[in-house]
């Protein structure tokens, strides 16, 4: 059985990725079009075939550029939520806190060099994983904020209280089992609950650390313009691995809250 990257509807290959990138290029795709109305004018097979050249130079010459294959492989930016549409105060301020530091983050890179810019692409690709781990961390913060909105734990807690009397105060031996059966289940029910808000909160403290890091990495690019090439080599790999460690940490956290986010969808 072909795998998922050998069917039709499976992603492509880094290369095929690149490649399509380059042939459908805006200017590789315009010197192809003029070349074709210009033959077409003048009914020349030569200016087709010296058109058919310089599109197929201007796509090797794409295939090779290190920059062009950075740019074509890069992840989109995360899409991250409307705030105001958010239920979650927590999940807002974070979304927000966000979306201002990657603001911030855009304009500091800006306004740095070529240069500088080169010693930070593991970092930037890290970054984009980061803030799309945090997209989805901020869609299950959502998810079970709206859940435990629905729902309170005091009314199980009572309920297990007026179980654990029922079944002290029965006589009949069948009835009092039939009580603890009961408050079983109730107190697996508090649990369950517990669980849930315990991952929300979690998910909010991850969420602090995320807008801390992205917070913090404009003045340390800032910097690194200061430096010489082998101090902001230094500085980037170590940038790079903190980043690295991090979505490791959040990837097995969402590991974690997989079976809570199906409870609570259910």
């Amino acid at each position: 059985m072909a795998n998922e990257g050998e069917r039709g509807g499976g992603p492509r290959s880094p290369v095929g990725r690149v490649l399509g990138k380059a042939a459908t290029g805006t200017i590789n795709l315009a010197v192809a079009g003029s070349a074709a109305v210009g033959a077409a004018a003048l009914h020349s097979w030569p200016v087709l075939a010296l058109g058919g050249v310089a599109y197929a130079a201007l796509v090797a010459w794409d295939m090779v550029s290190p920059r062009f294959w950075k740019q074509a492989l890069a992840a989109p930016p995360a899409a991250l939520p409307d705030p105001d549409e958010l239920l979650d105060h927590a999940t807002r301020d974070a979304v927000r806190a966000i979306l201002s530091a990657r603001k911030e983050l855009e304009a500091v890179l800006e306004e740095t060099s070529d240069e500088v810019k080169g010693h930070l692409g593991q970092t930037l690709s890290s970054i984009t994983e980061l803030e799309q781990r945090s997209a989805r961390l901020i869609a299950r913060a959502e998810e079970l904020a709206r859940y435990l909105g629905k729902v309170s734990a005091d009314p199980v807690r009572q309920e297990i209280a007026r179980l654990d009397e029922k079944a002290r105060s029965a006589r009949d031996p069948a009835a009092r089992r039939e009580y603890e059966s009961a408050r079983k289940v109730r107190e697996e029910q508090l649990k369950a609950l517990d669980d849930i808000a315990g991952a929300r909160e979690r998910v909010v403290a991850n969420l602090s650390r995320i807008v801390a890091t992205l917070e913090g990495l404009p003045a340390k690019i800032v910097r690194m313009r200061a430096l010489d090439a082998q101090a902001m080599d230094q500085l980037s790999g170590s940038m790079h691995d903190e980043l690295e460690h991090m979505n490791v940490e959040l990837k097995a956290f969402e590991e974690t809250l997989t079976t809570l986010g199906e409870m609570a969808s259910a």
